[in-house]
This record gives structure tokens, C-alpha cells and sequence, in this order.
């Protein structure tokens, strides 16, 4: 019995560790509506914005060379 309880402390610690790991890492939520929505519409800009070209000039690159 002596040795259940001896196992049940380390076992115990580490689940509330775990626990406790997983509740700090949650993402933190927005703090009004408007945070919400201005997060979402940064993300929208940013989804609209061109990507670069695929076009490569670096006069290092060798075209011949494949």
C-alpha cells in the first residue's frame, strides 16, 4: 500500500503539470468584439495583397547548368 502512494505523488504532479502546460498555452482570446474584428480584417488585407513574382534574378543562377 506504502508504495501505491509513493507512485500516486509523481503520477499526480505530472498530470497537474501537464495540465497546467496546456492550460498556459492557450491561444489569448481578443479582448472586445473590435479586437476580434480588427485582427480578422488585417488578416483580409493581407490575404488580398499580390504575392512576390516567381521570377528569379540573381545573376549567380545558372539557367544553362539544368
Amino acid at each position: 500500500m506504502s508504495a501505491l502512494a509513493w507512485w500516486l505523488i509523481p503520477i499526480g504532479a505530472t498530470v497537474l503539470a501537464v495540465l497546467f502546460v496546456m492550460f498556459r498555452s492557450r491561444p489569448a482570446k481578443p479582448a472586445t468584439a473590435a479586437d476580434g474584428m480588427a485582427g480578422l480584417r488585417k488578416m483580409q488585407e493581407a490575404m488580398e495583397r499580390p504575392l512576390p513574382p516567381d521570377d528569379i534574378d540573381d545573376p549567380d543562377h545558372d539557367d544553362e547548368a539544368r
